[in-house]
């Protein structure tokens, strides 16, 4: 069983690779959230979470998710992180939910994908992206098909340890907030935005997005926004979007 959360796409991407190559069943977490759907999953197959790499973690959400839900048949699972260089020291963290868990790690291992964290830094140019994409598929392939054999994966050397231990907990109490969010003239009340949000936090009104308290800065909403009518302050005007994928 493969079951992904993702924001601009990357992780849903290599996700739906793995569970191609692998024959196996797929979950979206952020479609499951949206329901707050925490019913139990079953697979006689290793799970395999795949994720983004938010400030050298996976998103809390998604660490949340996990620890609510309950997983029967297998206890064995893999993780993989998609990350814009490197995954710091996501593993360790990856480590303590599986003890806790009772999960068996088979590995975890990072993949290279474009930036996609516009309110933070912005994103690349297109013939960059495409270029990374590019870059990854072989050790999408790898780990998909390592993944497929039910084999462990190899071990990656990790980052450094400031941004996973010390950063991360800064930037949720200081930096993920949707107060930043506002729909500009170009809006045309498509309702993508409100349809993409994980965690119910866009809603239409009087045919506009309204943003609430309970943000996660996964940038579902701004990237995917066809119309690109999204802005977060002053921090993405100019700024090139990145959405991988239609969904």
């Amino acid at each position: 069983m493969v079951l992904y959360f993702s924001g601009t796409g990357n992780s849903r991407y290599v996700a739906k690779k793995i569970a191609e190559i692998s024959g196996d069943e797929i979950i979206s977490i952020n479609q499951r959230l949206k329901a707050q759907d925490y019913s139990p999953v079953s697979s006689e197959k290793p799970l395999v979470f795949v994720g983004p790499v938010y400030a050298g973690r996976l998103p809390r959400i998604m660490d949340d998710y996990i620890r609510k839900v309950s997983f029967t048949g297998t206890k064995h699972a893999y993780f993989i992180g998609t990350c814009a260089q490197t995954p710091w020291v996501t593993v360790e963290y990856v480590e303590k939910l599986c003890k806790e868990k009772g999960f068996t790690l088979l590995g975890f291992h990072s993949v290279v994908m474009p930036q996609g964290y516009i309110a933070g830094g912005g994103t690349q140019p297109k013939e960059v992206n495409d270029r990374i994409l590019k870059e990854a598929e072989p050790k999408i392939l790898e780990l998909a098909e390592t993944i497929r054999d039910q084999q462990t994966l190899p071990k990656e050397q990790p980052g450094k340890a400031i941004m996973s231990k010390v950063l991360n907990p800064i930037m949720y109490a200081m930096m993920i907030s949707a107060k930043g969010f506002a729909a500009t003239e170009k809006c045309t009340g498509c309702g993508k935005c409100e349809a993409r949000c994980p965690l119910n936090n866009v809603k239409l009104a009087d045919g506009k997005p309204t943003w609430g308290k309970n943000c996660t800065h996964c940038m579902a909403c701004i990237a995917g926004c066809p119309a690109e009518a999204i802005e977060y302050g002053k921090k993405t005007q100019g700024k090139t979007r990145y959405y991988l994928g239609d969904e």
